[in-house]
């Protein structure tokens, strides 16, 4: 008896060949994550469970060697079997890689608390646009394979509708960049969930539009696609999706980048980093990861800014554009906001789901901007996203309680790295500050710009820093909010610092018209009150 194989089968057997060799070898290699459990359940000094648990932690955590050739593997046999499904990762009929098949999420406190949100800002004349970012399943060309069902778009549509019905501005980028196959195929990446730098560039020229359109001054001088230098990266990352199943499974994605071809000069601050003053490639671009190729280990779409923080502050005191801005957003924004900074004078960007230090309607309350825009994807509407998103916070004018006129003060470095003055004053549970300063003079040394920071004993439990040359021009202003359950250990302090802190050897700053006054804030209020 003979047998004889089609190609096709020939190439499914040494691919299963090939597979159960190598679980083999993983096994023998990786011995050691299941002897040392078994051994100590032996041995009675571990109960069944904690063998069970321990041993489950091994196989799926970083201990495990060869865990992502083994995953690449599986992946490329998956492929090869024809499955259009795996890890929770949809491959769709254009072998781009997306999330399907997901639960129908209500959003109906979603659009409430928005429209609450919008009308609390309008009472403080502060005007508001929610902007929806695409999702890469077109929303008027099927890309699902059999039995793949399109939430994200329907959760997307559901709350558009609901916020059309009660009149909140918004802007729908889904119906210029995902509304076809070949919309998505030029925007977004295969192996990510989010745009690519040209469908990030796209969305800063339609946010810069309707800028203008709120405000009539406003100009869009760089929009111009000619004046942005693109470069491309071939193959060289795997995106959110890709991680998930490997590079044998979809390929690789290339990484592009956009850089202004005209002169820039910046800052950006975000909690927990220093300063970035320079050009938009020195304040905005992650250098590192446009080096490093580590598939499993890096996300290159964090080569803009570099990750998500908690508040990220953009100066261009050069700007045409004088606008302050508020951005809430989650991480489509991380490109977009970069694109802003070289048209806008102030951007203040919050991510809700990093942010705790107060509400985001009191951070706006304490650091009014001209406008705030919500930017985010469906995928922040579904899932354990969602809370973040649904509530921010109660405001209204809030009333001056009082305010100490601080004078000037000069802080001198010397030759240490850290040196600051604390302000004399008293920070008292639950109450609101803003602390101002007319003009800060650079009495030696370059420093990269002005740090100010919160203590809460000797923690630190908030900070700024203040781009120089910005608020010269602008002016200076921090709001911050001390907790109510303050105790009457926890001391808070303020302290000024000759330049950025851990960099001030050698600079001294002088610190003119300080004044702080005090605020009482609308007191948070939960959902649907």
């Amino acid at each position: 008896m003979s047998f004889r194989f089609t190609g096709k089968q020939a190439v499914r057997i040494a691919g299963c060949a090939v597979f159960c060799l190598l679980v083999c070898v993983l096994a023998f290699w990786n011995r050691a994550l299941i002897l040392e459990p078994v051994r100590g359940l032996l041995l009675d000094h571990w109960s069944a469970e904690d063998a069970r648990r321990t041993i489950q932690e091994n196989y799926l955590g970083e201990r495990f060697r060869g865990k992502y050739e083994l995953l690449s593997l599986n992946g490329g046999f998956a492929r090869l079997e024809g499955r259009t499904r795996y890890h929770d990762v949809q491959l769709l009929n254009n072998g781009m890689l997306a999330d399907v098949n997901l639960r129908m999420a209500d959003t109906r406190a979603f659009s409430d608390n928005l429209d609450r949100f919008r009308r609390d800002l309008e009472k403080m004349g502060i005007p508001f646009l929610f902007v929806m970012a695409p999702y890469k399943v077109p929303t008027e060309e099927n890309l699902l394979p059999p039995g793949g069902r399109d939430t994200l778009n329907a959760i997307a549509d559901q709350a558009l509708s609901e916020l059309a019905e009660r009149q909140v501005p918004f802007l729908d980028l889904r119906q210029e960049m995902s509304r076809t196959a070949e919309q998505v195929e030029k925007y977004f990446y295969r192996t990510d969930h989010h745009w690519n730098a040209e469908g990030a560039f796209l969305a800063y020229r339609r946010i810069m539009e309707a800028l203008q359109a709120r405000f009539p001054e406003t100009k869009t001088t760089y929009t111009d696609p000619s004046l942005w230098e693109k470069s491309v990266l071939p193959d060289w990352w795997l995106g959110s999706h890709g991680r998930e199943v490997g590079p044998l499974y979809a390929g690789l994605d290339d990484l592009d980048l956009l850089l202004p071809s005209f002169e820039t000069e910046m800052s950006r601050y975000s909690l927990g980093v220093w300063t970035l003053k320079g050009d938009f490639r020195q304040a905005c671009i992650r250098e590192w990861l446009l080096e490093y190729q580590d598939y499993f280990g890096l996300d290159h779409f964090l080569r803009y800014i570099g990750g998500g923080y908690p508040v990220t502050l953009h100066r261009n005191r050069d700007a045409e554009n004088p606008l302050r801005l508020t951005l809430l957003r989650d991480s489509f924004a991380l490109p977009v906001e970069c694109f802003l900074s070289t048209e806008i004078a102030s951007l203040d960007v919050v991510d809700p789901r990093l942010y705790d230090t107060m509400t985001e309607m009191d951070y706006i309350t304490l650091n009014p901007p001209d406008m705030v825009i919500l930017m985010i994807c469906p995928g922040m509407l579904h899932g354990e996203y969602r809370d973040y998103y649904t509530d921010f916070g109660a405001g209204k004018v809030p009333d001056a309680a009082g305010e100490t006129d601080l004078g000037s003060l000069t802080v001198s470095g010397g030759a240490e790295d850290s040196a600051y003055l604390e302000l004399p004053a008293r920070l008292e549970p639950g109450k609101s500050y803003v602390l101002t300063a007319d003009q800060v003079q650079v009495l030696s040394g370059a420093p990269d710009g002005a740090d100010l920071a919160l203590y809460r004993g000797e923690e630190l439990a908030d900070q700024t820093v203040f781009d120089i040359d910005y608020g010269n021009r602008f002016g200076f202003r921090w709001g911050f909010r001390i907790p109510e359950d303050a105790g009457a250990g926890e001391e808070y302090r303020l302290r000024l610092y000759a330049g950025v802190s851990g960099a001030t050897a050698g600079t001294a700053l002088d610190y003119q018209g300080l004044r702080l006054r005090e605020y009482t804030l609308e007191p948070r209020q939960e959902s649907g009150e």
